[in-house]
């Protein structure tokens, strides 16, 4: 079995340091035999109508200043032909999973943008997009990630299909809300099995919602190696935590589709990571 894995050239734009490492994510799957890689369809970006701002995203698409860059990237066409890559990679994903159970979509830079403008290197949320694009499907995210999911919580406030379960060792103004769950796990403050305790009350709340989709953030930045790292996970616990979600997932019988989020390190270990999360989702889905 190999992992549906959605992905295009132009997710990884030059000069970009966060968006060119997953080039290096991409070859690094490839090789080690484990992706299907699949490049999505053009993105209509007609979508995000109703989503964010109508202001936002024509500053977004025209590159107006000051909105355009709010998300900290300063734009420039291949930031926003990379954004509309992986939000198209991101519905074709969510798609493929519906139908297969299982999807990878090879991107990052999401949850931390709010319907006016972006933040934290997050230009458009592509998780709140795909409960706005299916209304009647409920959407359930796991986010765990260095930093906490702001921006699809305050989404989660507005679409009453969307909800968001957040594992992070830094708040970045997550504080929960009705569909939104904040659960703040830094391990050496708070014991090496305190994210298993944290998943384990997220999976309580995924069996209560029984949602269509879980959309999986796997944040590559919670290891101990990331410069930006609060959570001081070891590569064991990441595992740990992947396979554990994972399980939930595949034991709750929930389509899924999963991204890589954040990572700071080196390309190459921050591709290594991912190719740990990749065999982790294969080794929970192939199991008949």
């Amino acid at each position: 079995m190999k992992l549906a894995v959605f992905y295009d050239h132009a997710y990884a734009a030059p000069g970009v340091p966060s968006l060119a490492r997953l080039a290096v994510a991409a070859r690094t799957l490839h090789d080690a035999g484990v992706a299907d890689l699949h490049k999505p369809p053009a993105f209509d970006m007609h979508l995000l109508r109703g989503l964010h701002t109508d202001a936002y995203l024509d500053a977004f698409d025209a590159g107006l200043e000051p909105l355009a860059s709010t998300q900290g990237i300063r734009w420039n066409p291949g930031v926003r032909d990379a954004t509309y890559a992986m939000l198209a990679g991101q519905l074709a994903a969510a798609q493929h999973a519906w139908s297969h159970g299982l999807a990878m979509n090879l991107a990052r830079g999401f949850h931390h943008a709010v319907p006016e403008r972006g933040s934290g290197f997050c230009a458009l949320n592509g998780l709140a997009l795909i409960a706005h694009v299916w209304p009647s499907m409920k959407v359930f995210v796991i986010d765990c990630d260095e930093h906490g999911g702001n921006g699809t919580e305050e989404f989660a406030a507005r679409l009453p299909n969307l909800y968001n379960a957040s594992m992070f060792g830094t708040r970045f103004g997550c504080l929960g809300n009705e569909r939104s769950w904040p659960y703040e796990v830094r391990l050496a403050r708070d014991g090496r099995r305190a994210h298993l305790r944290a998943l384990a009350a997220i999976e309580q709340r995924l069996v209560r919602t029984a949602p269509d989709l879980v959309v999986y953030q796997a944040g590559a930045d919670s290891h101990e190696g990331d410069p930006k790292s609060r959570s001081g996970f070891s590569t064991r616990a990441l595992a740990e935590r992947d396979l554990a979600v994972f399980r939930m997932v595949r034991t709750a019988g929930i389509p899924m589709l999963f991204v890589v989020a954040g990572g700071y390190q080196r390309a190459a270990d921050i591709a290594r990571i991912n190719l740990t999360t990749a065999r982790c989702a294969l080794r929970v889905f192939s199991r008949a």
